[in-house]
């Protein structure tokens, strides 16, 4: 079954055959008299999944492959552009650059935890959390894996890996500029130079910058470039030493910068009880008849600078090679963005809240008031803004352009290194390969929560601000995470016979953990009225109660076996199936000190007069969480049929997660909280099958669907959801495309991609109908604008609906250049990109997707 050629030469040799060829996409081009089979069979890929060169119809496992060519026609120039076009894959990417959240077969990347996936860019494994959002320009290839790859590829591969091979210097001198431009003053340039520098040397250099406005305005500002506005400026630099015959030697680098909105959000209540109490229809509104207005006066701002460096040596011998990998990552990150208090009157009294309240309410004219149901919607559906001297009284939203509710600001910030040493037989006719290996990383990140007053002074971008600050900070999470990852690994492939082959991969992790507090023993500002009991002003981190002297830090291991078993088997020349157990595993981590205490005195009952006590929510939120331990077990065939015109590949899984890391977002009188929390088991069951059919020489269709059918089986922390599906899992997925390209004359080819996409309901919580307690209870006991509960949540109307969408590009290209009509979205659609369910408060906070985009794009080679 092995029948590569020897070695890394051979790879990258067979790796340029199958991504050289610009003008007909991942087909062989021979060409003879008239129309031959070879004008239509399909170029044999070479995949590099289980870390060797081998054809992608060996390697049993599910693993999608994008040429260059098919990014290119495709029009990919963000990750979220490629996993649109794979079955059971999806992607969430709303609240920043970079905070997206990729869900393969059911297991979502957890905001605030570690990646569900691998990330390996040209052998490298990416530690650094925003490295799969950066622009991707200059790719070779790309290869999606569904399923635990723990064994091969490490810590967080529990639900599979995403391999990124981008091109090589080249050994003569060649250039390429690009530009293009789009709506909402979309702008897109970047520029590539390769060649020798050395008779041994190559180099190459990427430099890309884009920019566009958004989609979306600010109606209080004005403005159409201060919400989902984006820049992105990267330099890539990669060096190829081949030092020896049997020695090279590969450098990369990179740096970027990239500023972005922040925290687009609208709420949408779900609270039944309000709409008797208040006769209002607007308190249980469906999320996706929701009308978006971004009214916000802070506005959101993301700014991220990264430096990625890395080196990996290649030394071939004669029965072995050996791989030597160094890196290191450095990210430096904040978010700044409106808040979500004033619905809870923290900021009530404050003289900044009263001056905007006067001029900034939806109390009608008629009746004093300013009447600005431009910002806030019509008086009462569901938002009522006051003027000063009605107190306490009104029903607000967040992220209003009033200063009543206060601000956020976030830092995430990381620096870590890595390696691995990797010894790999190299002997491709004999029946037994073999891969062994280990692999280390020292991460250390900054993880910054902190919520305060606007006072209409401007803002400190820091994590604390005294009382006499601009902007005084009242909840402040500020913790110091530092990990330390040691692990060992192997695989063996043995070919029993000329059909039949087993591998056994198996990887031994250890993870060890470190959280420590950097928040000042101090009090809040006072101006947050919630912070202050019984005319007392609390700590700015409700840890401090039960820890007066000092938050103590804290430190655990985390360790796994991951073990992989597949067995294939040749049916024919044309047929492979295979047959595999795998376990993947997800260190556990800790929550920012205070969380569990912020959660307890607020939501849980204690007895002792909190107001926890009213609102008696049960939940189970700790300052620590577990392991996630993923096993999956697979049953696939991947066949090509019709003279190698029709590829079909056919997936069916079943996975058990224990543990499955969950993110919760928590909203109430103290701001807001970001916390991890388990699902104790998830069960998670499947299909999937994808097909390409090369019609004629120029004409290929291609499609893809996923089905998934999952449920809770266990969870604790929230008994209700028990027997609902897995959130943010669409029951349903389909792709559909076509390409044909066609000579217009020996000089010119037209080129041309449609590709259609539907993604079935998504839940976006565990709880997805199941009424629990509000913070509106503990209201509701209090007199004033709330009336006694209960004032439960019921999330039924909290699903987002199915949509679909269609993308197209048509190329015009020379010898030496190229133009390209793009359109994305092109019906239209409008859907919710992101649910945030936040039950104790109420409600959920929703972001909308991109809209409709088209554009110009151009490309000249040297």
């Amino acid at each position: 079954m092995h029948t590569m050629k020897k070695g890394y030469v051979a790879f990258q040799v067979s790796l340029a055959l199958a991504t050289a060829g610009a003008a007909v996409p991942a087909w062989s081009q021979q060409q003879s008299q008239g129309q031959s089979q070879a004008d239509t069979e399909m170029v044999e890929i070479i995949s590099i999944s289980r870390k060797r060169p081998e054809s992608i119809r060996e390697v049993p496992i599910a693993v999608t492959a994008l040429s260059a060519r098919e990014l290119e026609a495709a029009g990919v120039e963000r990750s979220g552009d490629f996993i649109g076009l794979i079955p059971n894959v999806s992607i969430v990417d709303a609240a920043n650059v970079g905070d997206t959240q990729v869900n393969i077969r059911g297991i979502i990347s957890t905001r605030d935890a570690e990646s569900t996936f691998a990330y390996v860019v040209d052998g490298v494994l990416q530690t650094n959390p925003n490295s799969f959002n950066e622009s991707l320009t200059d790719i070779a290839q790309i290869e999606v894996l569904k399923g635990p790859q723990g064994a091969l590829y490490g810590r967080n591969a529990v639900a599979g890996a995403i391999l990124v091979t981008t091109e090589k210097p080249s050994d003569i001198t060649e250039a390429r500029l690009e530009g293009g431009i789009g709506n909402n003053n979309t702008q897109r340039y970047s520029g590539m130079i390769t060649g020798p520098l050395t008779d041994n040397v190559f180099g190459r250099l990427v430099v890309s910058h884009s920019t566009t406005d958004g989609f979306y305005e600010n109606v209080y500002l004005g403005r159409d470039d201060v919400v989902d506005y984006l820049e992105d400026t990267s330099v890539k630099g990669r060096l190829i030493w081949e030092a020896t015959d049997n020695l090279t030697y590969d450098l990369r680098g990179s740096y970027s910068e990239v500023s972005g909105g922040a925290i687009n959000f609208n709420a949408v209540f779900a609270l039944p009880s309000f709409v008797e109490d208040f006769g209002q229809e607007a308190f249980f509104n469906d999320v996706n008849d929701h009308e978006f207005i971004f009214a916000f006066n802070v506005p959101g701002e993301n700014e991220q600078e990264t430096t990625e460096l890395s080196l990996k040596a290649d030394w071939q011998g004669d029965t072995f090679d050996i791989t030597g990998v160094l890196a290191y990552n450095d990210l430096d990150e904040y978010l700044l963005s409106d808040g979500t208090s004033a619905s809870f009157y923290g900021y009530e009294v404050t003289e900044q809240c009263q001056s905007d309240r006067a001029t900034l309410n939806n109390l009608p004219s008629d009746f004093g008031g300013a009447g600005r149901s431009d910002l806030f919607g019509d008086f009462l559906s569901p938002f009522v803004v006051l003027p000063p001297g009605q107190d306490f009284q009104g029903v607000y939203g967040p992220y209003t352009p009033t200063s009543c509710d206060g601000y956020q600001y976030q830092n995430r910030s990381q620096r870590d290194y890595s390696g691995e040493l990797r010894f790999t037989s190299n002997d491709t006719d004999a029946p037994l390969q073999w891969i062994a290996g280990v692999y280390f990383a020292d991460i250390e990140r900054d993880v910054v929560v902190a919520y305060g007053a606007d006072l209409g002074q401007g803002f400190l971008r820091q994590a604390y601000v005294p009382a006499d600050g601009p902007n005084p900070t009242d909840l402040l999470f500020d913790d110091t995470f530092s990990t330390t990852v040691l692990s060992g690994f192997g695989q063996l492939e043995y070919d029993i016979n000329s059909q039949w082959e087993i591998s056994l991969a198996v990887r031994y992790d250890n993870e060890s953990r470190e959280v420590s507090n950097n928040v000042p023993n101090v009090s809040a500002s006072g101006y947050n009225v919630n912070t202050i009991v019984n005319g007392v002003v609390g700590p700015i981190n409700p840890a401090f109660n039960a820890n007066p002297e000092g938050i103590p830090s804290r430190e655990q291991s985390f360790s796994q076996w991951q073990p992989k078993v597949t067995l294939s088997y040749e049916a024919s020349d044309n047929v492979n199936l295979y047959a595999s157990y795998g376990v993947g595993f997800r260190s556990g981590g800790f929550n920012s000190i205070g969380t569990e205490a912020t959660l307890d005195y607020w939501f849980n009952a204690s007895g002792t007069g909190n107001p926890g006590d009213a609102v008696d929510a049960q939940l189970i939120v700790p300052d620590n969480y577990a392991k996630e331990v993923t096993t999956s077990v697979e049953l696939g065939s991947k066949g090509v049929f019709l003279e190698n015109r029709l590829k079909v590949n056919a997936a069916v899984f079943h996975t058990k997660v224990e543990d499955n890391q969950f993110f919760e977002f928590f909203a109430g009188p103290f701001g807001l909280l970001r916390a991890v929390t388990t699902i104790d088991e998830l069960e998670i069951k499947g299909a999937e099958l994808d097909l390409n059919y090369r019609v004629t020489e120029g004409l290929s269709v291609f499609a893809g669907a996923g089905f998934i059918d999952s449920e809770i089986i266990e969870n604790k922390h929230r008994p209700l959801s028990v027997g609902n599906e897995a959130p943010q899992t669409p029951d349903v997925s389909y792709t559909l495309g076509l390409s044909y390209d066609t000579e217009l004359t020996q000089s010119l080819m037209l080129s041309t991609r449609i590709d259609y996409q539907y993604v079935g309901e998504t839940h976006f919580h565990t709880l997805q109908g199941e009424q629990t307690p509000t913070i509106w209870d503990f209201f509701g006991t209090l007199g004033g604008g709330v009336p006694p509960g209960p004032h439960s949540q019921d999330f039924s109307n909290a699903k987002r609906d199915a949509y679909s969408t269609v993308n197209a590009r048509i190329s015009l290209s020379g010898e030496m250049w190229s133009i390209a009509l793009w359109g994305k979205n092109l019906t239209d659609e409008q859907y919710l990109q992101e649910v945030i369910p936040a039950p104790e408060f109420g409600g959920s906070f929703v972001h909308p997707s991109a809209l409709r985009s088209y554009g110009l794009d151009f490309t000249m080679n040297f």
